[in-house]
């Protein structure tokens, strides 16, 4: 219902497969997505462009899923996610309350066998890793220099640690939902951030008509707030 000259962008950023974000569309009628941002940053869907072989090439040569396998998979305790969820740029695990030193010596060992790659950690379950160019926000960065969009007009929302590089992205503002757990929050409570009081999509709509994207309230600053995202 937003005028076109004033409409953003939409994009979807998820943990979830290209994919299985397509199927959601369609099965619960969501709003059709400019572009999906897939799998943890590691795969891109444009509905209009063909993009995805300039996104890919983005996380060089030097990247190694058996030996990634290896070295996660010789921690005790993890476990392989379902087979739907990992793929050639995603290495996917369960690791149960993982300590902030274990994720950091799993860091520092795949920076020793000359791997460059980002660890997901989220819900103190889902352990990811990806690319050094991946992870959600390092994807929407690409995705905005690939647009010629500023940061500065990027409006975010998210609920877990999987999100936390979208809102810290330089001059991004964002949207922590209700039911946002505390491990986001702790991450992103001095950013440009509007904390919502409902949950889930109510938070996402309450946090828009904050930020004047569906209504035209001021931010904080002053000054109304026309985002590209």
């Amino acid at each position: 219902s937003i005028p076109r000259g004033r409409r953003p962008l939409l994009v979807y950023n998820t943990g979830r497969t290209v994919a299985d974000t397509r199927s959601l569309v369609a099965a619960r009628r969501l709003h059709e997505p400019d572009y999906i941002i897939g799998s943890i940053g590691t795969e891109l869907h444009a509905a209009c462009h063909d993009v995805v072989d300039d996104f890919r090439a983005q996380f060089g040569a030097a990247w190694d899923i058996e030996r990634i396998d290896e070295i996660v998979g010789s921690i005790p305790d993890v476990r392989r996610q379902p087979s739907e969820f990992p793929h050639p740029f995603k290495s996917s695990w369960i690791w149960v309350r993982a300590w902030r030193d274990e994720l950091d010596e799993l860091e520092r060992r795949l920076r020793g066998a000359g791997i460059r790659a980002h660890v997901d950690y989220s819900c103190r379950y889902f352990l990811d890793v990806v690319p050094a160019g991946a992870g959600k926000g390092r994807s929407l960065a690409w995705l905005c220099k690939r647009l010629n969009i500023p940061l500065g007009n990027v409006l975010v929302a998210g609920d877990t640690a999987s999100d936390t590089s979208m809102f810290l992205l330089p001059g991004v503002r964002g949207i922590v939902v209700e039911n946002a757990l505390p491990e986001l929050l702790a991450e992103v409570v001095r950013r440009q951030i509007f904390v919502a009081r409902n949950s889930l999509a109510d938070g996402v709509v309450e946090g828009l008509e904050h930020f004047g994207v569906t209504a035209q309230p001021r931010t904080p600053a002053g000054r109304p707030f026309s985002p590209a995202f």
